[in-house]
C-alpha cells in the first residue's frame, strides 16, 4: 500500500508548477518503504 501511495503521490505532483522537493521526498520515502516491507515479507515467508 505504500509502495503505490508513493507512485501516487509522484505522479500527482509531477505536473504540478511546485518547485519544492518535499512531495518528491515523500513520495520517495513511501515508495522505499513499501520496497522494504516487501523484502521483508518475503524473507518472513522463506523462514515458514
Amino acid at each position: 500500500m505504500s509502495l503505490v501511495a508513493g507512485f501516487l503521490t509522484s505522479l500527482l505532483t509531477m505536473p504540478s508548477d511546485y518547485d519544492g522537493l518535499r512531495p518528491q521526498i515523500l513520495a520517495a520515502l513511501l515508495v522505499l518503504t513499501g520496497i522494504g516491507l516487501r523484502i521483508e515479507a518475503a524473507i518472513i515467508d522463506r523462514k515458514s
